[in-house]
């Protein structure tokens, strides 16, 4: 009879969340990124500019299956209900205290119940690191053919959804590390996992590294000045149940049951997780949902050591945050709290847009790119911009398809009289070019790259290369204007554009160069990076040059 119990709780739990992220997949308008990645799904590869492939090949599958968000987000439902199970079968809760302990702390988690109903690379992470963990766990108890194969195929699908996977993998194995290099079906896990992974590899070789150089290098230039410490721990919090913040903390700090030798990487992983993300903190803008691979350790570990403990707290708690939570999400039915959320704001932006469009829409942010093709089911395209970083829509060389064409761009910058208000209510200038023509493949060098502080104008030298087969006249009257940017040095945020009065002629496949002026004398004071910048047609245009310094006193 407790066994029937514990079994009618576990259902009715998982049951209530099933369906509540059924009708929420349905009724809640796609996040940008989830746009994003559906458009990924529309070109199956085995990499993306931004991550591993899984998120794409997720949302193929249920988007075959069924159209619309339903579909782009099926895979996150039974993603969902799989990592309960996962669960489930590797913790073992016995009696209802036990049931009720876990289904607290794993319900209580908003990022968890968030990943339910949204498709992003964390959804199969969320679930492929549970399954790597609860495979590790049979590694741990016995080294065979059969858990070494399981284990190995365990970190290529993690590896495959996130490379967040990369530190749960090392940070699960490093308590082990003096055993496992003597262990024979240890290499046999790692042989198999890079074997299955070695397709993306070679996909980043064919792609430069695109993906790897962009999240060690191009968003460290982006940095956080205001508290980036405080909001990684608000971002914890933000994902977690704030309410336990005492009960995770004492569950890291506690010893670990030494019978269960695989929890010793439970604990590894989540205050090596918590050194390695509060170290980057203090430069780098940590995002929310990176704290995913700390709460993948630490709710298990959580529930490992209280147990067998007074844990009526805990359960109060976590049924009282999981309420909230259910609060939150019952009123996300309701269209007065629908039509205030971002996504609804979004759509509404993509469907006027498709109003004033006449042409391609092309727009600087990829995500409102993916939203109009997904909503419209009209072809759309993203230009990438100085205020705005690369894309998948670079790789696809998205620019070389709107060439010749008549385009209606959409951008931040006021390049028009037109503009229609964006999901935070700025003014999104739109304008029409017919006949587009941009050249995105030229380049130059600026020398010198460190400007004097003393001097209000300089002389630049510059050298100039155009591959194109055709000669290239830069300049306002040439629809090709270029132009001097100033970005802030610390935030990476825009400071001021000064045009480039100079018409300039660029011969066919050659080298050019000339000298320009540049005037700082109406820039505030402060600390510089200048770029050289290609606007055509007026609208917001790219980076050409490597950067200069300055320091304005």
């Amino acid at each position: 009879m407790k066994l029937t119990s514990t079994y009618k709780i576990q259902a009715l739990f998982i049951s209530i969340l099933f369906i509540l992220n059924i009708f929420q997949s349905i009724t809640l308008p796609l996040i940008d990124d989830e746009a994003y990645y559906w458009v990924w799904s529309k070109h199956l590869d085995f990499g993306y500019f931004d991550h591993p492939p899984m998120v794409a090949l997720f949302i193929k599958i249920g988007y075959f299956i069924v159209q619309g968000s339903l579909g782009v987000r099926m895979f996150s439902i039974l993603s969902s209900l799989s990592v309960y199970i996962i669960w489930l079968i590797i913790l073992k809760p016995k009696t209802l205290q036990e049931n009720y302990l876990f289904l607290g702390l794993f319900g209580s988690v908003g990022f968890f119940q968030t990943l339910g109903f949204i498709s992003t690379p964390d959804t199969p992470l969320l679930l492929f690191s549970s399954i790597f963990i609860w495979r590790w766990k049979a590694f741990t108890e016995k080294q065979t053919l059969r858990n070494s194969l399981f284990l190995g195929i365990a970190m290529a699908l993690m590896m495959y959804s996130k490379y967040h996977g990369a530190l749960l993998i090392t940070l699960t194995f490093l308590p082990f590390i003096s055993s496992l290099l003597r262990s024979k079906w240890f290499y046999f896990s790692l042989f198999i996992s890079l074997f299955l992974f070695s397709p993306h590899l070679y996909w980043q070789y064919t792609h430069d590294w695109v993906t790897i150089k962009y999240h060690l290098f191009e968003r460290a230039k982006k940095k956080s000045i205001n508290y980036p410490f405080i909001k990684w721990i608000l971002g914890i919090l933000l994902i977690g149940n704030p309410l336990l913040i005492y009960f995770y903390g004492k569950s890291v700090l506690l010893p670990s049951d030494k019978k269960l030798s695989w929890t010793k990487s439970l604990k590894w992983s989540c205050l090596g997780a918590i050194l390695f993300f509060s170290i980057f903190s203090f430069t780098r803008v940590i995002q929310p949902q990176w704290n995913l691979i700390i709460f993948i350790s630490l709710i298990p570990l959580t529930y490992l050591t209280f147990k067998e403990k007074e844990n009526f707290q805990i359960i109060r708690l976590s049924f009282a945050y999981i309420i909230i939570l259910f609060i939150v999400r019952i009123s996300l039915f309701f269209p007065t709290i629908i039509h205030k959320t971002p996504m609804y704001k979004l759509k509404q932006f993509v469907l006027e847009a498709k109003e004033v469009n006449e042409g391609i829409a092309v727009f600087e942010r990829y995500q409102k790119a993916a939203l109009y093709n997904y909503y419209t089911n009209l072809p759309s395209y993203c230009l990438q911009v100085y205020i705005h970083r690369f894309s998948q829509y670079d790789l696809w060389n998205s620019e070389q398809k709107i060439q010749g064409k008549t385009i209606t761009f959409f951008g931040l910058e006021n390049i028009s009289s037109n503009f229609l208000f964006d999901e935070e209510g700025k003014n999104e200038f739109y304008k029409t070019v017919e006949d587009f023509h941009s050249y995105p493949k030229i380049s130059c060098t600026v020398y010198p790259t460190n400007l004097s502080s003393e001097d209000l104008t300089q002389t630049l030298d510059i050298k100039w290369k155009n591959p194109y087969d055709t000669e290239i006249h830069l300049g306002k009257e040439m629809n090709q204007e270029i132009a001097f940017l100033f970005i802030k040095d610390k935030t990476f945020e825009l400071q001021n554009i000064i045009p480039i009065d100079d018409t300039i002629i660029l011969p066919a496949k050659s080298t050019f160069e000339n000298t320009i002026y540049i005037d700082v004398s109406q820039i505030p004071q402060g600390d510089y990076k200048i770029y050289m910048i290609l606007k055509p047609y007026g609208i917001s245009g790219k980076i050409l040059s490597n950067d200069m310094s300055i320091v304005i006193h």
